[in-house]
């Protein structure tokens, strides 16, 4: 073995671990905006991730603005999170400020939207992770514009003390009155020429309530958006010839039981001479509106019809009937007086504000712009729409692994 030695004369890249290699120094400000999406409440894709940041860094702020008092925004800071929190709860008794600085901004709708604004002072350090999502947890109902009377959900999220989504109430938008059914749905979802529909009805599952409670509910805007199907109601008279109905009644709401109340809706078509037959496709267990002009009514949840098949639940076409009706309340629109038939309708819970005898002119044989039935999108999904996202956070160090 030779005992000569010798030196290298170069350069030598040290050695260095991967782990150490990830983590360098990174001065910036990140600053997040996106705008006009929509946040599924099916499945994996309910959670919208925002900010997935491993490193040092200083949390500014987050604004961001829903139609759905409903989102929970959900906050990870290193080894602390929150339990997804939303503007319905901390609107509840004013902001509902918190500890760590989360709050709503009052006057929220779903047309001018939802806020929810995070500025802790001085901003919000973290040392190894930062996380924000937002998350649609609200579960899919038939409810909306229904029989709704007690509400409780899963998921973290506050239970509404009202349910506003139940039927039982109109929603008036003047100006609209000429406008198809499909404008009107349009302008209920996103509110700008009216206020958002709201029954006034308590949700007796916060009766009682220990844990947190929220205002409005998850069924506005967007989630709760109404699709009308109209619905044929055609009289023959005792003359033989058909006429179309063009006069409603609305009886005075009536109590069941705890939390329960019915209602019976006549409709007529206000002839001087007494009805013989009428065929007519509502069904029980649909939800019924009827339109006036500009304002439409949803009384609720059918629950009985005139002359109907007990055995097999279908009804048939004519229906023979056997309501009658005081013949001064015909007398207050200019009747003889002659006509006490009409078809009935029971729902549930009914309108708390009757309104008085509406009456309007239809095509001949038909009604399919004034009366009929609704569902809403909270049937397949209740979708939410995100307005607005801002966020801004400060780096020192970033950790690309």
């Amino acid at each position: 073995m030779s005992d000569e030695q010798y030196m290298y004369l170069g350069s030598v890249t040290p050695e260095v671990s991967r782990k150490s290699s990830l983590v360098r120094e990174d001065k910036r400000t990140v600053t997040i905006r996106q705008s006009g999406l929509r946040l599924t409440s099916q499945g994996d894709a309910s959670t919208l991730r925002l900010v997935d940041q491993k490193g040092k860094g200083i949390l500014r702020s987050i604004k961001i603005v829903t139609d759905n008092p409903y989102a929970q925004l959900l906050l990870e800071i290193d080894d602390w999170r929150n339990e997804g929190e939303t503007a319905a709860e901390l609107l509840y008794g004013g902001t509902g400020r918190q500890d760590y600085g989360l709050y709503a901004m009052d006057g929220g709708s779903p047309a001018k939207g939802f806020t929810l604004m995070y500025t802790p002072q001085g901003g919000e350090s973290f040392d190894g992770r930062l996380r924000i999502s937002l998350r649609n947890r609200i579960p899919k109902t038939n409810q909306v514009f229904g029989n709704a009377n007690e509400v409780r959900f899963g998921g973290n999220l506050p239970t509404p003390v009202i349910n506003g989504h139940s039927g039982g109430a109109s929603f008036s938008a003047p100006g609209f009155a000429a406008e198809s059914l499909a404008t009107m749905s349009k302008v209920m979802a996103t509110p700008h020429f009216g206020e958002p529909y709201d029954s006034n009805r308590f949700n007796a599952a916060a009766l009682g309530e220990t844990s947190k409670v929220g205002m409005h509910n998850p069924y506005v805007g967007l989630a709760g958006k109404p699709t009308f199907t109209g619905r044929e109601l055609t009289f023959t008279v005792s003359s033989g010839s058909i006429d179309s109905v063009n006069s409603v009644f609305v009886g005075p709401r009536a109590y069941i039981s705890e939390g329960e109340t019915q209602q019976t809706i006549y409709f007529t078509n206000n002839a001087t001479d007494t009805l013989n037959t009428v065929a007519s496709d509502l069904r029980i267990g649909e939800k019924l509106f009827i339109r006036d002009g500009g304002t439409i009514y949803f009384p609720g949840e059918i629950t009985d019809l005139e002359n109907h098949n007990p055995a097999t639940g279908v009804y048939t076409s004519p229906m023979t009937l056997s309501v009658p009706l005081p013949s001064t309340d015909f007398g207050q629109i200019g009747n003889t007086g002659s006509q006490q038939l009409a078809f009935a309708v029971t729902v549930k819970p009914g309108l708390e504000v009757p309104p008085g005898p509406l009456k309007f002119i239809a095509p001949a044989g038909t009604s399919t712009e004034v009366i009929g039935t609704v569902i809403s999108a909270a049937e397949t999904d209740p979708v939410i729409a995100i307005k607005s996202i801002e966020i801004k956070y400060q780096l020192e160090v970033s950790y690309d692994g």
